[in-house]
């Protein structure tokens, strides 16, 4: 779909979800994300093939952040776009090069104090390792064409690279899962999984930064596109979601004298949030363990080391 001009919006579906790509076709043509591994093969080519792009003419493929639904597809992409320099923050370099370092280090740094995780390795859907060559910073520009540039924003929270592109001339912002509102969607609207944030304070940084910058359309990796006020009520969703699960958590360990595990406190979340599905309900131990580690770093909270059956507990 196209969004404005050589602006374009590749789309497909991954465990329910709207999963979104987009290539900006330039003169220097970057194309932001690349799905699961297969995304590529099935989607993005297939999209560029029917558009008359020759993806030959990538000069940058951008990885937002750090999932494998985000990275999976750039060893597919790198053989198809060889010339085209891949891109990511520099805080997630090692992650978005090799899914094996994404599953230990990202998706399972929970498993030894508490026993919620993933499998020790990769799906095929992650891709295979590939190299990045740039890791941006914050500030950046891209030039497009004459006329038409990029500017990279760092909009931390859900990885502490996270990446945003910011379209001034269009008043357009591309922040992929930068922002969670209250929940990611399935294609039908309903909640597909919960906030997946992990740092809060950083989260909180970056809607402030969101808020202040003229915004008339947002897009995302998974949410409707969204344009004039629909922009700001996502981003006051996100706060208040954010105050939400703060008082819950608090409110949770106050009435448990000898302190909860996060899997209890997981399951106080989704008291919180009714429409959190039960299926994806674990994936909650980030956003809820980054609320945890901030009330921990304030003095407000223990934390009490006893392997799997680790627990917190007001201080």
């Amino acid at each position: 779909m196209e969004l404005y001009k050589n602006a374009f919006q590749i789309q497909s579906e991954f465990g329910g979800r709207n999963l979104f790509q987009y290539l900006l076709a330039g003169e220097r043509p970057v194309l932001l994300d690349s799905g699961i591994a297969t995304t590529p093969e099935t989607t993005i080519l297939p999209f560029m093939d029917r558009l008359g792009f020759d993806p030959a003419r990538l000069s940058m493929l951008i990885t937002t952040h750090p999932d494998m639904d985000h990275q999976g597809g750039n060893d597919a992409m790198r053989r198809a776009a060889p010339d085209a320099l891949l891109a990511c923050g520099e805080a997630d370099r090692g992650w978005v090069s090799d899914p094996r370092q994404l599953y230990a280090e990202r998706y399972n740094y929970l498993r030894a104090d508490h026993g919620l995780g993933f499998e020790d390795q990769p799906p095929s859907d992650a891709g295979s390792y590939c190299r990045v060559d740039i890791g941006f910073q914050s500030g950046e520009r891209i030039v497009l064409d004459d006329g038409w540039e990029l500017e990279v924003l760092h909009v931390p929270g859900h990885s502490n690279g996270h990446l945003a592109i910011y379209d001034r001339a269009h008043k357009s912002a591309f922040v992929s899962d930068a922002v969670h509102g209250h929940g990611c969607p399935k294609v039908d609207g309903s909640i597909a999984i919960p906030v997946t944030y992990y740092q809060v304070d950083l989260y909180l940084s970056t809607l402030s930064q969101l808020e202040k910058l003229r915004i008339e359309s947002l897009y995302t990796g998974h949410w409707p596109n969204m344009h004039g006020d629909e922009i700001g009520d996502f981003l006051a969703d996100s706060r208040n979601t954010v105050d939400r699960l703060d008082r819950c958590l608090l409110r949770a360990l106050a009435g448990a004298s000898h302190g909860l595990t996060l899997k209890q406190l997981i399951g106080e979340a989704s008291g919180e949030f009714p429409d959190w599905p039960a299926e994806t309900l674990e994936l909650a131990m980030f956003s809820v363990t980054g609320h945890l580690e901030r009330s921990r770093a304030r003095g407000i909270i223990d934390f009490i080391q006893q392997g799997e059956s680790s627990r917190w507990k007001l201080a």
